[in-house]
């Protein structure tokens, strides 16, 4: 399916230069709709954002024809993104036309190449109108070229993409009975799909933010280690009460962090997050609140510098086996104080 431009965002974003997991977090937090389409020499695809949401995916891969959806979809692009050939282009659309094109990447195919030299388009439309038909048709010339994809819901035509060999248009409702007609005029062949729906947003969470259920084992193995390491130079808790502390101090800057407000929680070498936070802004949150942590305890603590050196020292090695993957999910910035 070749899908329309919206209205250019961003254009020719080079991945030499474009970190798409913090391209992709900015999207999240200004609730943006519409898509991001990423191209490399023998890779492509297109991630939906749905009120700053990756709602769907689609990526082709040339080396083995494969075409992947969803979460599989959106890992492949991110695995890609640190490739420095690639581009990347942002279109804004209306969230309704996203979340259409969203719910019919993964679909099935009823009907392939029906000519309209024996089918009538109009009765055919009328019995998708009964059946409340969620999907599209394809409509191509007899020589198989692309000329348009009308798409339905509950059995009622909502849009039509009238497309070429290099791009699609939309196409105004008014005028879509009048092209449908002209269609039918010069003889077309139709394939009818069934949307299978798409994965729900909570499905799709954490996905394109840079994963936060890993980056999340990545932060709770970093308190853990300097947890560890305060609290046997000194005494049970003096890690958790300066961490506490610090949290408390940090809270305008993340609220999401905010003791009081019972979304996240540290305890026992274990973090409970349940607030609204990608995986960059988590690791930026938490790596300044146990900067802060470690300011403190170096003036509680003055003659244990050689501790703090060793805490620091530790840190730096832990994480440093991590770079690549906080590169990709866009938080290597947000902990680099603490690698080496």
């Amino acid at each position: 399916m070749i899908f329309p431009k919206g209205q250019v965002r961003h254009r020719d974003l080079f991945t030499a230069y474009t970190n798409l997991p913090a391209l992709l977090s900015t999207l999240k937090s200004e609730k943006f709709n519409g898509t991001v389409e990423i191209e490399f020499p023998d890779n492509r695809g297109i991630l939906f954002i749905v009120s700053g949401q990756v709602a769907n995916a689609e990526a082709r891969r040339q080396a083995d024809q494969r075409r992947l959806t969803g979460q599989e979809a959106v890992r492949s692009l991110l695995a890609l993104s640190d490739r420095k050939d690639g581009t990347i282009n942002v279109y804004r659309w209306p969230s309704d036309k996203v979340a259409m094109m969203a719910n019919n990447l993964e679909h099935e195919i009823l009907f392939k190449g029906l000519s309209t030299d024996f089918t009538r388009l109009d009765r055919l439309i009328m019995n998708l109108r009964e059946a409340k038909h969620d999907g599209f048709i394809e409509i191509q010339t007899k020589e198989q070229k692309d000329l348009g994809v009308l798409f339905f819901q509950k059995g009622e035509p909502v849009d039509l993409f009238m497309t070429s060999e290099s791009e699609a248009s939309i196409v105004e409702k008014k005028s879509i009975p009048m092209f449908l007609e002209n269609a039918v005029k010069q003889g077309t062949l139709l394939s009818v799909y069934r949307s299978q729906g798409k994965p729900s947003l909570r499905e799709m969470e954490g996905v394109g933010d840079g994963s936060l259920k890993e980056i999340t084992q990545v932060l709770q193995e970093m308190l853990s280690r300097v947890e560890k390491a305060v609290d046997r130079g000194s005494r049970k808790g003096t890690f958790l009460k300066a961490f506490k502390k610090a949290l408390i101090e940090k809270s305008a800057d993340y609220p999401f962090l905010d003791p009081f407000a019972g979304e996240f929680e540290y305890r026992e070498g274990t973090i409970i997050f349940t607030g609204e936070a990608d995986a960059s802004n988590l690791a930026r949150g938490i790596g300044d609140c146990l900067q802060a942590t470690l300011l403190h305890l170096e003036q509680d603590m003055p003659k244990e510098k050689m501790l703090f050196l060793k805490v620091k020292s530790g840190l730096g090695s832990s994480l440093e086996q991590h770079r690549e993957q906080m590169k990709r999910w866009g938080a290597e910035s947000a902990l680099m104080p603490f690698l080496r």
